[in-house]
């Protein structure tokens, strides 16, 4: 789990500057112990970053340098061939010092040495003799090394693509995006999802030169596939199980997990959970996963989406084990070399639908191709999980020989792979994915809504935002099975926000408002026919359906008021009429009329009509199937119906708002989900306020009888006012001045128009 970087100039064309530095520094987390580094001609250099204990480098006295991350298995038979070549073995060789056995290797074989290495490795060999520089990774693909080019020629290569970030800007591969969303299936090679990054092919070796870099396969060729038999499987285990120090493993389900968890011998049995659930079944200790609570790390840790949800599972529980275990067993990978039935769904989501613009490239037909890229695709994932949580990953079911005897034994005989399993196994169980996935996203569905609702992903060029949202609410009710579509979807959206989006310079943390301060970007006074008013916007807590609303909005402003006598800055101000104002949106939620967006139930009118509605930056109005369908469950249909038509006509003759005059009040104040709101109204749709007239007078004659005799007598009114930043419009009025004042008190909208939780106002004159 170490970290390598380097560099290559161009023909011609020193390196000037430290351009390595950052590189470098981006792969700490892979060595915290320390850096060493190696000069290259022309200002090149090599760096390797490592963890205390590791031996990652050796270099011979000819000036060959090796810098090497990873593991080396079944060392004997290469110091045979050693032995039988004459060849003097460097120090270390005959030990466990990994970096000074294939430095033997090559200087022995050339790159053909690299071919006869078995582990799980990548390595740099910067040849001094001859000028060459060659990046190699192992055949299964454990090991990762990837490359860019400079603008002026040179080569920079890092053990992580994220690493390379620093010298070349984020993009994505618009090709390898759609592929993996479309399939699951990023690419066989080598191509990353970032456009400009390359990755070191498994099984190649690129070799950088004056010339420019050219890629060969390892002169050695793959040994020839063992028959598939339990033995097979149980010895690779066992392998991984025993390979020095503090092993765990993680119990999963289905027979891969049961076998793996069988013949582990004395690794500590480990289970990942979701809370509230008790301890595992055979597990000596039960680890907690919140389905989205480490999402952001794990996308952050990653630097790529993957289509395995287990993987994530697995993250988290190396991250729990992180100073306590040496290595964790898992059965990540088994479904690439064994795949698993996908579930039939009764109604499968029609790609074309979801997806929009050029279809992608297709994923290889030959089933080898396909597992030798999910075999891959499994490792990379464990060696960065591991990386980042300080535990080495191990996969038993990619190991080389066990991927090629069992898939193989899947490929030429109808469930020999399966056979061989059971064959190992004690459990009847039947093969499973790696992760409930279906049972995740359930757990989670505010967390997908609230990313699928967000402008970002409405942006993205790749989905249908529309159809995604209709065909998610299908996934929550059980009308198809498609978890996978949904958490690739997921996964690039987080990954896009996480390293493509540009992020705000300087931001800072949000800061909570003080009680006598204006929201962020909003200011406290305001004028209105001359005179000057001041708006104390309240923080409060979330409301819910049954919230007792007086009691709560009482509370809340005589908190307020209590406040100001005790400050004496703005008591003077109470002394004339003031008043209270009430976001709509906390009375609809009080009053039952909020619904999250999965209990409503779109018609064919709803989802028809809302395609036609103009979406706006502030709110997605009705242009959503579920505000449509409560616009149409409040006024009825022929009334929208009619309120359309008049909305055409109006936009051909230039007017505004024709459609929420026949459509009526209670239509406009619907409000849909939106990313920005706090939890629950990012993922709810409401209604407007059930008599809010009444509403307003209720309150006002409790806050009477609440506060302080001289405040109360100068209260001269509460209104509930439907606010955003395009527009006001007061639904329930008990005061003393005219709906319009109120609206043009709140023209800025002082409450915000996000999550700062301010659905309150106190206005006070100046």
């Amino acid at each position: 789990m170490s970290g390598l970087a380097g560099i290559r100039p161009a023909a011609g064309a020193p390196v000037t500057g430290d351009v390595l530095a950052p590189v470098a520094d981006a792969l700490a987390h892979r060595g915290p112990a320390g850096e060493q580094s190696f000069d290259l001609p022309g200002g090149g250099r090599l760096a390797v970053r490592y963890r205390e204990g590791e031996s990652v480098s050796a270099r011979s006295g000819d000036g060959v340098v090796v810098a090497f991350d990873g593991e080396l298995y079944a060392t004997a038979a290469l110091r045979r061939s050693l032995a039988d070549a004459g060849h003097p073995a460097a120090d270390g060789a005959d030990g466990a010092d990994d970096a000074a056995l294939a430095l033997a290797a090559y200087t022995a074989f050339g790159i053909g040495g690299l071919g006869r290495l078995d582990g799980v490795f990548a390595l740099v060999v910067h040849d001094g003799r001859d000028g060459l520089t060659h990046l190699a990774v192992d055949r299964s693909g454990a090991g990762a090394l990837y490359r860019t080019t400079l603008a002026d020629g040179a080569t920079v290569f890092a053990s992580e693509p994220t690493a390379l970030l620093s010298l070349v800007e984020a993009a994505p591969d618009d090709a390898v995006v759609r592929r993996f969303l479309h399939t699951g299936v990023a690419g066989t090679g080598e191509e990353t999802f970032f456009a400009g990054i390359s990755r070191v092919v498994p099984g190649q070796v690129v070799t950088l030169g004056d010339g420019g870099a050219r890629a060969t396969a390892h002169p050695v060729p793959d040994p020839t596939a063992p028959a598939a038999t339990a033995a097979v499987l149980e010895e690779a285990i066992t392998a991984r199980a025993s390979a020095g120090g503090t092993v765990s493993v993680r119990l999963s389900h289905g027979v891969a997990g049961d076998l793996l968890a069988r013949h582990a011998g004395g690794a500590v049995a480990v289970a990942a959970t979701f809370p509230p659930s008790g301890r595992a079944p055979g597990a000596a200790r039960t680890i907690q996963v919140d389905p989205g609570e480490r999402l952001v790390d794990f996308t952050r840790a990653l630097g790529e989406p993957v289509g395995d949800l287990a993987t994530y599972a697995t993250y988290a529980v190396a991250t729990a084990l992180a100073g306590q275990t040496g290595a964790l067993l898992a059965a990540d990978g088994a479904e690439a070399v064994l795949p698993v039935p996908a579930a039939k769904s009764k109604k499968p989501v029609d790609p074309s639908a979801v997806f929009v613009g050029a279809a992608p490239d297709a994923a290889p037909a030959d089933p080898r191709e396909l597992r030798a890229a999910g075999v891959a695709a499994a490792l990379r994932v464990a060696d960065r999980a591991g990386a980042r949580a300080g535990v080495r990953i191990r996969l038993p079911f990619t190991d080389a020989v066990v991927a090629r005897s069992l898939g193989e034994a899947a490929l030429t005989r109808p469930g020999g792979g399966e056979a061989v399993l059971r064959a190992a196994a004690t459990s009847r169980a039947p093969l499973e994915p790696g992760a409930p996935v279906r049972d995740w996203l359930l757990r989670m569905k505010n967390r997908v809504y609230g990313e699928f609702l967000s402008e970002s992903f409405t942006n993205r060029p790749w989905v249908d935002q529309h159809a995604v949202l209709v065909a998610f609410e299908d996934f929550i009710k059980g009308r198809n099975a498609d978890a996978a579509l949904f958490w690739r979807l997921l996964a690039v959206e987080l990954w896009m926000r996480e390293f493509v989006d540009p992020k705000p310079e300087g931001a800072e943390p949000a800061r909570v408002k003080g009680p006598l301060e204006a929201n962020a970007g909003k200011q406290l006074e305001i004028a209105v026919d001359g005179e000057k008013w001041l708006r104390f916007p309240v923080r409060t807590e979330l409301f819910a359906d049954g919230d007792d609303l007086d009691a709560q909005i009482t509370g809340y402003v005589r908190g307020l008021v209590d406040g100001v006598r005790a400050d004496g800055t703005y008591a003077a101000n109470f002394a004339r009429n003031w008043y209270v104002l009430v976001s709509e949106k906390v009375v609809a939620i009080s009053q039952g009329r909020s619904y999250f967006i999965w209990d409503i139930q779109p018609s064919w009118w709803a989802r028809t009509l809302s395609k036609f509605v103009v979406r706006t930056p502030y709110g997605i109005g009705l242009g959503s199937p579920w505000t449509m369908q409560l616009a149409i469950q409040e006024a009825g249909l022929p009334r929208i119906l009619a309120a359309s038509a008049a909305g055409v006509v109006g936009k051909v003759l230039g007017k505004r708002g024709v459609f929420y005059n026949v459509a009526g009040h209670s239509v406009r104040a619907i409000d849909g989900p939106t990313e920005y709101s706090a939890y629950p109204s990012n993922v709810s749709a409401k209604l407007a306020p059930a008599r809010p007239g009444e509403v307003s007078a209720e309150l006002l004659a409790a806050l009477k009888r609440t506060l302080p005799a001289e405040m109360a007598a100068t209260l001269a009114g509460v209104v509930v006012i439907d606010a955003n930043d395009i527009g006001r419009n007061v639904l329930g009025l008990a005061a003393d001045r005219p709906a319009r004042f109120f609206e043009d008190l709140f023209a800025d909208n002082p409450l915000g128009q996000g999550s700062e939780q301010t659905p309150i106002a106190v206005a006070v004159p100046v």
